[in-house]
């Protein structure tokens, strides 16, 4: 005679598991007397237990806290230059956007033309954000939902909540980017192969994961390093018949895609700033998803040692897979020609938390209400930073549009040296109205580029004459720019003919401020023209 007693794929305790059985007297029940009484605790767990089995109210529960996280102070950290990027070239017309991506971020265009529909053509920073934000939370929920997939809710559930209480989550799920909705869809694209290999005479749900892949490529083709992950998976659970359907799924996917790659791969100019990554951006990748790395390594320890004993098996290997082969295989890439960058990788948090997760069938709630408690504190630290105001994300063109903002007088005009630092303008118009952006030919909007096309030295030199006051937006050399200054014919005329009167410093950008008087510029009366 076995006895069993271990817990349910849910980490449920069996009904019978109170009752012993024997070949002669069949099963034998404790007399209520001498039964042993549950803790309040106890008691509460199984309430908490019953609740959140019902359908539908762990995904509810983890929305909820997902649109929580990700919305508070969604709107005061600075955007960043690549948010501001987003918010002009959103606010374009269609037509706009489609000519501006036959020559650049055209792996982005799917991403800008689903804003603009949503959005309009006249936004901020703050309403591109929360499609992240809401992208992140549907995550959260998809999860759920994988959980479940996979047989178990308390699973998913687990997952759930720390997708969303990551620090690099919220970091993601805040930017006018779209790295979040490539989150969205890479958890999609998972939880719709996972439905497939349980029931794949379903035409339906090889018609939805082809669409889910699809989508995640229209999104970022780096995504498509999932399909990795999804290999893996069918190998190890799914029969040859499933197998071949499986590749001619991804193949008709990739094919679909195939126009995206090609014409993508002509415009390689745009990452070529990227530099060969070192071993400590792949560490640092996944030490910063939840800034407790010592504790993560311990907890995956834990359940890789609990195989066999109730850790939830597919969602270690399901989960382990999708955090490291896609980070692993672009970082690797990388070291011949680099792509490798953590937002280009952040679809794979997800899979982070599933590991994770499988602790879920092996702890009692108890200690997985710890483990999220731990984990919530532990990254209360990068929660605030990547929410503060001037460099939560890295730059402050906010600043620096306050600053012309409330500085700037009548007649004033401004210069951006280089002319990509007109980056700040992109992000904040509004605050550039009162100043003459005199070094700009042709904006962006009507060149198909992205800063706009400059005016001629000469057509420049015409119009310094009659200023006095010049301010001036440049930065710090960024990555893959010449230390050397570009436009020196800009810089040229403002010394020979203006004096630097002071500088305001905003970390990687400064405000300078040039002037002459009336007389030096040969202007008889303030207002008059010659």
């Amino acid at each position: 005679m076995t006895q069993t007693t271990g817990r349910g794929p849910d980490g449920a305790v069996p009904a019978d598991s109170g009752r012993k059985t024997t070949a002669l007297t069949g099963p034998q029940t404790t007399p209520q007397s001498i039964r042993p009484r549950s803790s309040r605790l106890e008691r509460l767990e199984g309430r908490a237990h019953d609740v959140l089995a019902r359908p539908w109210m762990a995904e509810g529960l983890v929305a909820l806290i997902g649109v929580v996280v990700f919305t508070w102070w969604i709107n005061r950290p600075s955007p960043w230059w690549d948010e501001a990027v987003t918010r002009d070239v959103v606010s374009r017309s269609t037509g706009e956007i489609l000519d501006l991506t036959k020559s650049v971020d055209l792996v982005h265009a799917t991403y800008y033309l689903l804003a603009h529909a949503l959005l309009g053509d006249s936004t901020s920073i703050t309403p591109i954000r929360l499609l992240s934000a809401a992208a992140a939370a549907v995550t959260g929920v998809l999860l759920v939902r994988l959980g479940r997939e996979l047989g178990s809710g308390r699973v998913g559930l687990v997952a759930g909540l720390l997708w969303v209480i990551a620090p690099l989550s919220s970091r993601y799920a805040q930017e006018a980017r779209p790295y979040a909705l490539v989150a969205l869809m890479a958890t999609a694209a998972t939880l719709a192969l996972v439905q497939v290999c349980r029931k794949p005479w379903l035409r339906t749900r090889w018609a939805v994961y082809i669409g889910c892949v699809t989508a995640l490529g229209l999104l970022n083709v780096i995504g498509l390093t999932i399909l990795a992950v999804h290999l893996c998976y069918v190998l190890a659970t799914s029969a040859a018949p499933v197998r071949h359907r499986w590749f001619l799924a991804g193949g008709l996917a990739v094919a679909l895609l195939s126009p995206l790659l090609w014409f993508s791969s002509q415009q390689s100019a745009q990452v070529a700033w990227l530099p060969v990554p070192h071993w400590n951006r792949l560490t640092g990748f996944f030490e910063a998803q939840y800034e407790l790395t010592w504790i993560v390594v311990g907890l995956l320890v834990l359940a890789f040692a609990g195989i066999g004993r109730g850790t939830h098996n597919p969602a270690l290997a399901l989960g382990l897979a999708w955090a490291v082969l896609p980070t692993v295989m672009l970082w690797s890439v990388s070291q011949i020609h680099p792509l490798y960058d953590w937002r280009y990788v952040f679809f794979t948090v997800p899979g982070g938390a599933l590991a994770l997760a499988s602790l879920a069938t092996l702890l009692r709630v108890r200690y997985l209400a710890i483990m999220l408690l731990v984990f919530t504190l532990g990254g209360a630290h990068m929660q605030a930073v990547y929410r503060w105001r001037a460099t939560g994300h890295s730059e402050n063109l906010r600043g620096v549009a306050q600053t012309i903002e409330s500085q700037a007088q009548p007649g004033d005009a401004v210069i951006f040296l280089p002319e990509s630092r007109r980056v700040v303008k992109l992000a904040y118009p509004a605050a550039f109205d009162e100043v003459d952006d005199i070094a700009l030919g042709q904006t962006g909007a009507r060149s198909a580029t992205l800063f706009g096309v400059e005016a001629t030295t000469a057509d420049i030199t015409k119009a310094l004459r009659k200023r006095t006051r010049i301010w001036v937006v440049t930065s710090n050399t960024r990555l893959g720019e010449s230390a050397e200054d570009p436009e020196a014919d800009k810089q040229r005329l403002l010394s020979n003919n203006f004096h630097a009167k002071k500088a305001t410093d905003l970390g990687t950008y400064q405000v300078q401020l040039y002037q002459r008087s009336s007389k030096e510029a040969g202007i008889k009366n303030a207002g008059s023209k010659k």
